[in-house]
Parts: C-alpha cells; structure tokens; sequence
C-alpha cells in the first residue's frame, strides 16, 4: 500500500426495525472518530423489508461520512406482502439503497489497490423449507469474479455477501449456502483475499485453508437487539501491505471493547508451522 493502511469497517444484521440504538448511535461515533476508507455491510438490513425500515436504513448510512457498499440479505425481501416477495424480492432494497448496492458492480479504493465487489445469496422464495438459507448463483458470481480478477496482481479482492459459503463451526444457526462449496473454489481461481459475511449474528474468521490460494471467510457481528452467542457489535478490517487483521468491536451499554481476532501473519506462521509472532499493536 503507497499510503496509509486502508481501514474497513464491516457489519451486518443491523435489522431497522429491531435496531439496537444504543450501539447504532455508539457505531457512528466511532465512525466519525476513525473515519474509515468504506463501510462493508453485508445484509439483512432490515428486519422485515418495510419501506420504512429500508428508509431509516438509508438515513443512518448517509450519516456515516464513508463510502457505503450494501449487499441484501434474506430479511430485505418484503417479509410479510408475499406477492411482492414472489414477483419483485429485492425491488424495495434497490430502490433504496440506489449508489450504495454493490451487487455486480466494482468499487475501487486507492486508486485499485483494493478492489470490492457484492454478490446477492438471498432469495425472496425458494424450493426448501428454510427460505432463509443462501443460494449462489454461478453466472452472477462469475461475472463479479471477472471484476474483481482485474487489475494488478497485487491487488487486494474482496467479496461481499449476506451468507458464508461454507459454515464456519461456531454458527448457532444453520448455514447450508447452495453450491457454496463451488463458490470457494472459484473465488480461490480468481484471486479473492477475503469474502466478508454475516447472517449468524456472530463475528468470526475462517481461514479457507481447503482452496488452492489462501483465502479468508468473515463474519460480522448484529446491530439489532437480535443477538446471539455475543453481544452486538461489528469488525473492523485492517489491510497494510500483505497483512490483513480483524479486530472485533463489541457494545456493552455505552462502552466499547476492541478485541484482536484475526491477523493473517499470525494464521500464516501457524499454517507453515513458523511460530507465531506478536500481532502488531493498533
């Protein structure tokens, strides 16, 4: 990187509708304090797909003072109005999140040393009884693979999507993503450094150690009131050079608690068996 480490901050799950305020309002103070390169928000932004919910969505990132880059999760379909879940799903979320979709569109920051694009997992209505699981499609995952192997080598490739592709083994829900398997490959094939997630509510990193490139899968944290195995929170993504870490960023009343999850120099020395360095300081 020619400049400064490139700071992201990646959530999910915020659910307007059953946000948690407190940490909505603690989020963009922090926000505001670290002022970010962008802000990953991988769905489920709503928690029923109301106009109303995607509205206060739209106000509270258009406060953020960062570039936003939204993919839709399977809350962002009209829940309760199922011909409009049937015949338009993602017809609300488009309509509000217009210049902050990221789905099959390229977003270049530092002049293209990093390169981010978002794939659509969910689903209005589908062929199972979980509705809610993810689906990948492999045209639509192929066309934003093509963007996103563009570009210098060395540029980092990020992929943004509601749910993970392979289940990480923490989740508390089920996590059974169609052909995700066939997803991790190609993302493999084309490059990709880091697919960021949400969907269970928890964050986490999974190192992908199966592919043929190294590769990591993370997941955010909720901001709604919906939580699970921890509080409500988000990540915060650091890239400089090579190294990419994850620090998570949990809520608890109105303090704040910053905690080292992922450092890939770290994963990188237990991988080769080299030892494992002291993560370097924030």
């Amino acid at each position: 990187m020619k400049d400064a480490p490139v700071r992201l901050l990646h959530m999910s799950d915020i659910h307007f509708g059953r946000e948690d305020v407190n940490a909505l309002n603690a989020t963009l103070a922090f926000a505001e304090h670290v002022k970010p390169d962008a802000i990953l928000v991988a769905g489920d932004i709503t928690q029923q797909g109301r106009r109303s919910e995607f509205a206060s969505a739209r106000a509270w990132f258009d406060m953020l003072g960062a570039p936003v880059i939204v993919a839709p999760g399977n809350h962002d379909t009209p829940i309760i109005h199922l011909p409009a879940r049937v015949l338009d799903p993602f017809g609300r979320y488009e309509r509000y999140m217009e210049g902050l979709d990221g789905v099959g569109r390229l977003v270049e920051l530092r002049e293209g040393a990093i390169r981010i694009c978002a794939l659509n997992t969910a689903r209005g209505i589908q062929a199972r009884i979980n509705w809610a699981d993810g689906v990948i499609d492999i045209n639509d995952l192929t066309e934003v693979l093509d963007l996103l192997s563009q570009g210098p080598p060395e540029a980092w490739r990020l992929l943004v999507c509601h749910h993970p592709l392979h289940e990480p083994g923490l989740s508390k829900v089920s996590v059974d993503t169609k052909r995700g398997r066939r997803a991790l490959d190609l993302c493999a094939e084309a490059h990709v450094d880091a697919i960021f997630t949400g969907h269970i509510h928890d964050a986490f990193a999974h190192p992908i150690a199966t592919t043929r490139r190294p590769m990591v899968q993370m997941g955010s944290g909720t901001l709604s009131t919906r939580t699970r195995s921890t509080r409500a929170g988000f990540c915060v993504v650091q890239i400089e050079g090579s190294r990419l870490t994850q620090d998570v960023v949990s809520f608890e009343g109105e303090g704040l608690e910053v905690s080292r999850n992922y450092d890939s120099v770290v994963q990188e020395a237990k991988s080769t068996g080299e030892g494992t360095p002291a993560p370097a300081g924030r």
